[in-house]
């Protein structure tokens, strides 16, 4: 108990110079998990993010507001951090998320001064350590979220708030302020902490702390600096009432979609979860949070990670239960009210707990464990050495599992298709090839469809099309990106001859709401038609194709087979395509193979031209590392309702084989 108070009792300002290195290295902490691989991991951006980084180019260029309408309605400090980190670094995922990294590292200083001044140095700096290295502040600073700026301008909002309830000084009054009507402008959870400031003052009257909530009049500096920060951003809600409560009706469980007739049920049900996000079961979406790496029942091991890992569980139950017994103190009480009201935005909407509505309580949540962590750092019956051992052991322990689980996270395939990695790829192949001097063409739904693509293809000049339209004449150098799933006709009829193209399917993608991953986009690219294949090396499939392969391996445990095909002088331009076959043999048998559509069904029948060749690459996984002396390469073709194979023939017509053999060298 002694322990205890004095932990409250503790409240010094002034750390030492070796206090303030330390401090600066946990700033460095948290900086170095929010930058490394920023435009990277996550993959991406998702398009929520490409919304902000298109209106930040529209600052740029000089189209300024208070509120941006666009995707469901944004507030606008995010934006403008965004704009200037634009004009610094260019339209990259890495600009684009900067700004809430450097915000998520630097708001370690308040979450460390309000930890300080409120429950004393010790935990104070735990509290720093904390919001380093765990788990859900990191991920939000790394990802170009306006949620992101919430919870650190929450922390230095109070933690002014603090300094000037305790030195009752107009100039802190009206700082609190100033930085509180700010925190509008960033993501609309922040709605809720009227109500937080007002039950608080409650609570001030009713424990007979009504003279200092007046402080003689100068808590009316707070309300004028708050009135002056948010005035712009209210006229803008005067004019249009809508926008206050747009976004909020559409995921609300007021809304019979989505409480299925049952509010009660649904308000029950979220006010569960969310209490548990805390310690058992977090945001189950993945684009939000990753999957737990510790779980007492096998069950649990795949949803979502709760806010603190196994290893702060009993941290924070302890500092939750000293901040219930001490609830009479100002700072135990405002934490307590901090979690309770800033649930709100997740409790009343769709998808509880989600991880950005509930971005708001991360600074007080945050203290729960840091207290703990300062008891245990105190607690005089255990030894020195053991107690304080105990302490570093668990916060390194805490971030070990923090980037473990992010390093995870970051690379799994769910996560691509989430943050809508394919079509970044799109985005960056085709800026290359127009770097490259290539006539870019895409198909009108992927920049109207996917906002990443229009984000990342800045100034690159590329031209859209619809297929209905058809195309331009495509003279080499030119590189055409399609929707594969509808016919593609209109391709091969724009191809100016003679000339080769290069078949290749773009990356996986998924949609949230879509069972199966498909190849996004098919990308098409016109070059000279320099040289006719090398008659050493040219298979005549029955005069039916003539086919250069190479193979190469590019990894141990890879093979490459880059194949190249023209249809003979026979060929009629209206016959079906053949099925392709690519066996990778050993002396144990098949090691890989491939056996599909000839070009992955990508080139319409009519394509086939003399004139036109087309190119196609193969890469297999192989079980082992390839063997050039005893591993072979067969390539065939095959019609696929007979399964008959197309003779090898030579140049007078006589049978050959039914397969060509190559064998590649390293």
């Amino acid at each position: 108990m002694a322990t205890l108070r004095k932990l409250a009792a503790r409240r010094s300002f002034g750390p030492s110079w070796q206090g303030w290195a330390l401090l600066l290295l946990v700033v460095g902490l948290a900086a170095g998990l929010r930058l490394y691989r920023l435009g990277e991991w996550p993959p991406g951006p998702y398009r929520d993010e490409a919304y902000n980084g298109l209106d930040a180019l529209g600052v740029l260029r000089g189209d300024l507001a208070l509120f941006f309408p666009a995707n469901n309605g944004r507030e606008p400090l995010f934006i403008y951090l965004v704009a200037l980190s634009l004009a610094l670094f260019g339209p990259t995922t890495f600009a684009l998320r900067l700004p809430a990294a450097l915000v998520g590292a630097l708001a370690t200083l308040p979450v460390y001064w309000l930890g300080r001044d409120w429950f004393g140095r010790a935990a104070g700096l735990f509290a720093a350590i904390l919001w380093a290295v765990t788990f859900w502040p990191v991920h939000l600073g790394r990802i170009g979220l306006r949620a992101g700026l919430l919870a650190p301008l929450l922390a230095l909002t109070f933690w002014l708030g603090t300094r000037a309830w305790r030195e009752h000084r107009r100039g802190w009054w009206l700082a609190a302020g100033l930085v509180y009507g700010l925190s509008f402008y960033t993501y609309l959870a922040v709605r809720f902490t009227p109500l937080l400031l007002g039950l608080f003052a409650l609570y001030l009257i009713a424990t007979g702390r009504r003279a200092r909530l007046w402080d003689g009049g100068r808590v009316l500096w707070f309300a004028l600096g708050a009135a002056l920060a948010l005035a712009p951003l209210a006229l803008v809600f005067a004019a249009d009432p809508s926008l206050v409560f747009g976004r909020a009706g559409q995921v609300s469980i007021l809304s019979p979609d989505i409480n299925g007739g049952d509010p009660l049920g649904a308000l029950l049900g979220n006010v569960g979860r969310a209490l548990g996000m805390y310690l058992w079961r977090g945001d189950d979406i993945l684009r939000h949070n990753a999957w737990r790496s510790f779980a007492l029942m096998p069950e649990q091991s795949a949803v979502g990670r709760p806010v603190f890992d196994w290893l702060m569980a009993g941290p924070f139950l302890v500092g939750l239960l000293w901040c219930l017994r001490h609830w009479r103190r100002p700072a135990a009480a405002f934490v307590l009210l901090w979690q309770l009201v800033m649930l709100g935005p997740t409790i009343l909407a769709e998808d509880a707990p989600h991880f950005l509505r509930a971005a708001g309580v991360l600074p007080g949540a945050i203290l729960f464990p840091a207290i703990g962590l300062a008891l245990l750092w105190e607690w005089a019956r255990l030894p020195v050495a053991g107690r304080r051992a105990a302490v570093i052991l668990l916060l390194a322990g805490s971030a070990a599992l923090t980037v473990c689980d992010y390093v995870d996270y970051a690379q799994q395939p769910d996560v691509a298709y989430l943050f809508e990695a394919a079509a970044a790829d799109l985005a960056h192949t085709a800026a290359a090839d127009a770097e490259a001097g290539a006539t870019v063409l895409l198909d009108r739904r992927f920049p109207d469809g996917w906002p990443s693509v229009r984000f990342l293809l800045g100034d690159h000049p590329a031209a859209t099309f619809t297929p209905a339209e058809g195309l331009p004449a495509l003279v080499a150098p030119s590189v055409v990106y399609a929707w594969p799933y509808d016919p593609l006709d209109f391709l091969p009829a724009a191809i100016v001859a003679p000339a080769l193209v290069d078949v290749a399917p773009g990356p996986l993608a998924r949609g949230d709401l879509e069972p199966t991953p498909y190849s996004l986009f098919s990308r098409f690219a016109v070059t000279p038609l320099t040289a006719a294949p090398d008659a050493a090396t040219a298979v005549n499939f029955a005069d039916t194709f003539l086919l250069d392969t190479t193979a190469d391996l590019p990894a141990a445990d890879e093979i490459a087979v880059d194949l190249r095909w023209q249809p003979g002088s026979s060929y009629p331009g209206d016959a079906p395509s053949p099925n392709l076959f690519i066996h990778v043999m050993g002396p144990e048998g098949m090691l890989a193979q491939y056996d599909g559509p000839l070009l992955r069904g990508l080139w319409p029948t009519a394509g086939w031209s003399p004139g036109i060749q087309v190119s196609e690459r193969y890469v297999l996984s192989l079980p082992r590392p390839y063997n050039t002396a005893g591993d072979s390469v067969a390539i065939g073709l095959y019609w696929p309702d007979t399964n008959e194979r197309l003779p090898v023939v030579d140049a007078g017509g006589g049978l050959i084989d039914d397969k060509a053999i190559i064998r590649p060298e390293p």
